[in-house]
């Protein structure tokens, strides 16, 4: 027998051989046992939502003339009566349903606002008025029937009792330092002519007292004590002689410490030159009228104005922007009347005299901007600045 010698075969042949081997058997993970039923390994990503590769699937779009929810077609009062032009959940002359109208309730202090196509009811308080009117026992019947800032019983929330006796004052119990609460009302015992060291102590005249009173003084509560000379009203005894409570006295010598610019808010405060006795917010003090606030000021009116922005003095005191027109809002600009719109209106059709007439969230022939229009033909409206789409049956892909 004829022996032949084999080639020896390359090791790295040999694992290459095994390594294939492997690779074409059942995927296994290390640490797992190998299952035979396991489909083989694909490579293949399957398409899905988050896939660059897949292909874009887009509604189809068609113009929409079914008024949206919630909006109507409901009758205006001035103007004309758009297509789907009023929003049912927060029109509070058409709320929920048109001609549904959100009412104010004065007697009650209470007012409501279309919330969601619901008028709800709300708390009222008058322009003008410091209060804060609050439904503390929840009775609708009564309406808000508490004014926190001043109900000792409900004093700056419902619930919050003062102590007895202690009034409520701007919503806070009790009464500032050296004052005392007398019937509910806090008073300067050291010089309340009618609660004089206490609370009931009403001053009167002393026997003994002046055949010819000094000019502009009384007898009242002076440090807690009745029966002694003071000043009334604004004026002040600056040499101080009224002090002495004799007769022979000149009196308040000075009739009105807001006005005097000498004596301003204060014995022996002198005004300078350019300078005026007034309160400006501070107490009475010598300043130039409205310079604190960047403002000139205008005695026809006896207000601080802006010359650069304010319209009723525009450029100057008195100096009226004239009134605007529909839709119009009336503006200085640096000292110049100008008009602007209102937002979501504009002058489409460049007459003036009508001021900004279209509607541009409701005008189908204006939807949006001026000369956008939506198709009117086939009934399509324009709601909240955009021409009605909706869309169609099917799916168009990219």
């Amino acid at each position: 027998m004829v022996l032949r010698k084999c080639r020896p075969i390359p090791l790295l042949l040999v694992l290459a051989w095994i390594f294939v081997w492997g690779c074409a058997q059942t995927n296994v993970r290390l640490g797992e046992e190998s299952d035979a039923e396991a489909p083989p390994t694909s490579f293949t990503p399957t398409p899905d939502a988050g896939d660059a590769d897949a292909p874009a699937v887009e509604a189809l779009l068609c113009i929409g003339t079914e008024c949206p929810e919630p909006f109507a077609t409901c009758a205006a009062a001035t103007g004309p009566a758009y297509k789907c032009g009023t929003d049912l959940a927060r029109d509070p002359k058409n709320c929920g349903a048109c001609g549904n109208e959100c009412l104010v309730y004065k007697p009650l202090h209470m007012t409501s606002r279309c919330i969601e196509g619901v008028c709800e009811l709300q708390c009222m308080n008058e322009p003008g008025y410091p209060t804060d009117r609050r439904n503390c026992n929840g009775e609708v019947d009564d309406g808000c029937e508490v004014d926190v800032l001043v109900d000792p019983k409900n004093c700056g929330a419902c619930g919050n009792a003062c102590a007895a006796g202690q009034p409520c004052l701007k919503g806070k119990c009790g009464c500032p330092a050296g004052q005392i609460a007398c019937g509910g009302v806090c008073v300067n015992p050291s010089i309340d002519d009618l609660n004089c060291g206490e609370c009931g102590v009403e001053c009167e005249p002393p026997k003994d007292a002046c055949s010819s009173m000094p000019e502009r003084a009384y007898y009242g509560c002076v440090g807690g004590s009745c029966g002694r000379l003071k000043c009334g009203g604004f004026s002040a005894d600056c040499n101080g002689d009224v002090a002495t409570n004799t007769c022979s006295s000149d009196g308040c010598e000075v009739a009105d410490l807001r006005t005097d610019r000498n004596n301003c808010g204060g014995c022996g405060i002198a005004c300078a030159a350019g300078e005026e006795c007034l309160n400006e917010g501070f107490g009475y003090e010598c300043a130039v009228p409205c310079s604190r606030f960047g403002k000139v000021y205008c005695p026809n009116t006896d207000e601080c104005v802006d010359f650069l922005t304010d319209p009723n003095h525009c450029g100057g005191c008195g100096s009226f922007c004239p009134a605007a027109g529909a839709n119009q809002i009336r503006v200085c600009d640096k000292g110049l009347c100008k008009y602007d719109c209102a937002p979501g209106f504009a002058d489409c059709n460049g007459n003036t005299a009508d001021g900004c007439e279209t509607n541009l969230r409701a005008h189908p022939g204006n939807c949006g901007s001026c000369g956008n229009r939506c198709d009117v033909a086939e009934g399509q409206p324009c709601v909240e600045g955009k021409c009605l789409m909706t869309e169609c049956d099917g799916e168009v892909t990219k």
